[in-house]
């Protein structure tokens, strides 16, 4: 697959609050697994670009990290049988060792050009760290690699051994991890990586490559799927937007979060198909331009079915919406990443985010955004980190005024869903 890279330089002189700057117009890298660059993006820039890859290949901390590692995995192979536990702890970063790396991270970005033009050619101008976009350039990667070590362990807890997550209903593992089925998927699993290490000359490689095989081999690829967006399902949305007159209109989009079915069979439940009839009429009568449909694929559990392509089949089907009106977003699996992963399309595609957006559904769901009982923004709090939206005037039962914050622009691996 063909390297898209962001052709920006900045000089020693640039100001952090111009480094921390997110452009629209930078091209994010790929490593030819959208998966893998959603969840790891920071681990994809350390493969691509090749002076960085040399300087850490050949680091001898680094290099030697990476040395004991391949050894742990060979010695363990050999003895561990069918323990799922003990066939995946060479693959862990544990506290001591994230902490170790990150410092060395830190030090070299301190001292060579090249991991220096990195983090600020491809890191800061993509938005994926946003999080971290106030810290300095050694302390933004060192934060950046603590995420993506945490979501490495993140995968091979719940993956590999089977550990409840937040929302085990509709994000666990595929298996019984109990059953002698899985325990041999597994060692087939670590004996493919160990296959490989004389491949791998970064530190994080067999890992990674573990992790995002584990992901495959229980069929969650719902972080890939549509990839890339901008120029498949909503290529004509894309193209359409620099051509809008925004002040012919009182918001900029219309977000229409999606409502999974509980039956299986069911491409779009009764909730769902009443969202989409109140979008369709607020979208003729002209509320705004574009319509945002979120929802991926999450009920029932590993349905074949995403909520904004059902949406969007109705939308120009039932009520003629035209394609290029309609923005699907078909990764977000709750309310609160309905509201962020909308607003990362609206930063990333051009839409004004300084003009007001409304959301529009269910009376219920509105509710549950807007009264205070629900705390809607301390869901947002607990498991994002930080409120994707700025909330304003609840105008009617159906709808909600809001603007997108740029901090949505953060990607989480800890989640590797919808990251």
């Amino acid at each position: 697959m063909k390297v898209a890279f962001c052709v920006l330089f900045f000089t020693l002189s640039i100001s952090l609050s111009a480094q921390s700057t997110f452009d629209p117009s930078c091209k994010l890298l790929t490593s030819g697994s959208y998966v893998q660059d959603k969840n790891f993006y920071l681990l994809t820039v350390l493969t691509k670009v090749p002076e960085v890859r040399k300087l850490l290949s050949n680091d001898q901390v680094l290099s030697s990290l990476l040395v004991a590692q391949k050894s742990k995995i060979i010695d363990q192979n050999q003895t561990c049988e069918l323990d799922i536990d003990c066939m995946l702890e060479p693959f862990f970063f544990d506290e001591q060792l994230i902490s170790e790396i990150g410092a060395r991270l830190s030090l070299l970005a301190q001292r060579e050009p090249a991991l220096l033009d990195l983090i600020r050619t491809h890191m800061r101008r993509s938005g994926v760290f946003m999080r971290h976009a106030g810290h300095s350039d050694p302390d933004y990667l060192k934060y950046a690699w603590e995420d993506a070590a945490n979501g490495l362990n993140n995968i091979l807890e719940t993956y590999g051994k089977g550990r409840k997550g937040r929302y085990p209903n509709i994000d666990s593992v595929s298996y019984s991890v109990e059953s002698r089925y899985y325990k041999r998927v597994i060692r087939t699993v670590v004996f493919s990586v160990e296959n490989n290490l004389n491949k791998h000359t970064l530190f994080f490689e067999p890992s990674l490559q573990l992790a995002l095989t584990l992901l495959d081999i229980n069929s969650r690829d719902e972080a890939g799927r549509h990839e890339p967006m901008e120029y498949l399902e909503n290529r004509k949305a894309v193209e359409y937007i620099p051509t809008i007159n925004w002040e012919e209109y009182p918001y900029a989009v219309i977000l229409q979060p999606g409502h999974g079915p509980e039956k299986e069979g069911l491409p779009l439940s009764p909730l769902g198909k009443m969202r989409v009839k109140l979008v369709a009429e607020r979208y003729h009568n002209r509320l705004a331009p574009l319509i945002i449909l979120s929802g991926g694929y999450v009920h029932p559990y590993q349905t074949p079915f995403a909520e904004a392509t059902e949406m969007k089949k109705a939308l120009i089907e039932q009520y003629g919406v035209p394609e290029r009106a309609i923005i699907i977003e078909p990764h977000a699996r709750h309310t609160t990443t309905n509201f962020r992963n909308a607003a990362r399309l609206m930063f990333r595609y051009g839409i004004p985010t300084e003009k007001m957006s409304v959301c529009t559904s269910t009376f219920d769901q509105i509710i549950y955004i807007t009264d205070p009982q629900y705390q809607f923004d301390q869901r947002n709090m607990n498991e994002l980190g930080y409120l994707p939206y700025q909330l304003f005037e609840k105008v009617s039962r159906n709808d909600v005024e809001f603007k997108p914050l740029i901090i949505s622009l953060y990607a989480d691996p800890t989640d590797p869903l919808d990251p």
